[in-house]
């Protein structure tokens, strides 16, 4: 028997393969499943078959899959080959899609029956590629998944360099065109031990698995940090609060993550079951920012198992800061529980710089970018030396995040230096006024965005989501105005049943922005 050293990804299944076999690695939430044993043996025969099929190590391919078990398979198959994993969300349409093939000079494409009518909008950039999709469906030529796997060897095939790319992670595109991060098998290795920590995951751990897999993150952040301990990640697909607990409650899930816009729902169903969800040791809340209210609320039912943390996609889609159980019962003095982010994570330096690079105090208080050093971090974006250089300028990565440290090192992030607000002259941060309408009963959730105004140059305008019953206009901006100073407060209120979201569920708020713009033409 050859040793093993983890060094690269395809070491995650191999390894766990040695010590748990016959335990599930992956299921759907109410279908079949693949075995650690089971899945080593799929995903070297792919890999091979890939291999065989005319790409090279190095080559790209893209991955437009729906949550499926086979997903998975051809993420870790690809990173055996020492080929790239382009991921594209299973939301995207065709445009969108064809900048991610497109830019990263894909060779491949594997894809799933949901999205076939939309490949097929793409047949003619894709020629020339290697086609394959789950039932052979698509433009001529498309192969059939399983006929691959039955093609290739059960046997591991050439390690690839453990500081070769592995994934090419597009941004989620909130301030313009998806920019490709590099992410080597080194980066992804490292967040799947680091949030293996952050996430409080025990050997074995079961995670109900809420994202979309298609999200670059997904994988590299939450499935391969389960395969790092040899645990189950469960496919949840679509859910609301009352299906995800029922999976818990049936597979003892001890690891499940919610969105900004599931806190409250899930809060309010599992304050009535609290029995049925004992299992859990961890809930992560990460993506959009939250209010100190929406924490508060679901800290209430579920306490010190609620993990916080700051992450994006140029780290592997990690986290970058963490809680832990006694942030929350016992917090150093001074320490708001609900608004930080945590502490660095393990393997993390973070600082906060001014406009001109210059360290700013760690007080809570002197806001700045935060840039962080992260053995998890990208090496830099796919064929765009400009913008690699401006974000890891100074040999830190610059997140385009606002934020503060106070002196215990907790982080507290604030929002996108590019949502800031500049109205007269004066600074307008939204999440400060987003946090006072959230206050107003009824409101469930708001995004606040500048618009051009012809004196002021910006102005505030409040976009209050979802049903809002007896909230009016005149109401919000009155009660801005008794919380607020008076340039703070929003000149408009507009009223919508949804907002342009990525796959991740943030907002787009440079669409939102472009489309409050026009409102006011």
């Amino acid at each position: 028997m050859t040793s093993l050293t983890l060094s690269v990804v395809g070491d995650l299944v191999e390894l766990a393969a040695r010590r748990a076999p016959r335990t599930t690695a992956l299921k759907l939430r109410d279908g079949a499943g693949l075995t650690y044993a089971e899945l080593q043996e799929q995903t070297n025969r792919l890999a091979n078959a890939l291999l065989g099929s005319g790409l090279e190590a190095g080559d790209r391919v893209g991955a437009w899959m729906e949550d499926r078990v086979q997903y998975p398979v051809v993420y870790v198959a690809l990173a055996k080959a020492g080929l790239v994993v382009v991921p594209i969300n299973t939301r995207y349409r065709a445009a969108e899609a064809a900048h991610c093939l497109k830019d990263s000079g894909a060779r491949g494409l594997i894809f799933t029956d949901g999205v076939t009518a939309i490949v097929e909008e793409l047949t003619d950039m894709l020629e020339g590629m290697l086609l394959v999709s789950n039932d052979g469906s698509g433009p001529v030529g498309t192969r059939r998944l399983d006929d691959l796997l039955l093609a290739g060897a059960d046997t591991m095939p050439p390690r690839p360099d453990p500081a070769s790319p592995v994934v090419l992670a597009y941004t989620s595109g909130t301030t313009g065109n998806p920019k490709g991060a590099i992410l080597t098998h080194r980066s992804v290795l490292a967040i799947s031990r680091m949030n293996t920590i952050s996430y409080r995951l025990p050997p074995y751990s079961v995670g109900a698995i809420t994202g979309t897999l298609s999200f670059p993150a997904m994988m590299p952040a939450q499935v391969l940090s389960h395969f790092y301990v040899s645990g189950t990640a469960i496919l949840m697909g679509a859910w609301d609060p009352e299906r995800l607990v029922d999976t818990i409650e049936r597979e003892r899930a001890t690891f499940t993550y919610l969105a900004t816009p599931m806190m409250r729902d899930f809060a309010t169903y599992a304050a009535t079951v609290p029995e049925r969800w004992a299992s859990l040791i961890s809930v992560l809340h990460s993506s959009a920012l939250a209010t100190p209210e929406q924490r508060e609320e679901l800290c209430d039912v579920i306490g010190g198992r609620y993990v916080e943390g700051w992450g994006m996609t140029e780290n592997s889609g990690g986290l970058m800061t963490a809680t832990t159980p006694t942030d929350l019962t016992d917090p150093p003095p001074g320490v708001d529980f609900y608004s930080t982010a945590g502490r660095p994570a393990i393997e993390t330096v973070i600082e906060v710089l001014d406009p001109a690079g210059r360290p700013l105090p760690h007080d809570g208080a002197t806001l700045g970018e935060l840039v962080y050093q992260s053995a998890a971090a990208m090496s830099g974006y796919w064929n765009q030396p400009e913008a690699t250089e401006a974000t890891l300028r100074g040999g830190w990565l610059h997140s385009g995040d606002l934020g503060m440290i106070d002196e215990h090192g907790y982080v507290y992030v604030t929002e996108r230096r590019t949502d800031l607000i500049v109205s007269g002259g004066m600074n307008v941060y939204p999440s400060e006024v987003e946090r006072v309408i959230m206050e107003i009963p009824g409101v469930r959730e708001c995004i606040v965005v500048g618009s051009p105004h012809e004196r002021w140059g910006q102005t505030p305008v409040a976009v209050i989501i979802g049903p809002a019953q007896d909230v009016t206009e005149e109401l919000v901006i009155a009660h801005c105005r008794d919380g607020l100073a008076s340039y703070k407060k929003p000149t408009r209120v507009v009223f919508v049943d949804d907002v342009p979201r990525t796959p991740s569920l943030k907002v787009k708020r440079a669409e939102l922005r472009e489309q409050i713009a026009a409102l006011a033409d």
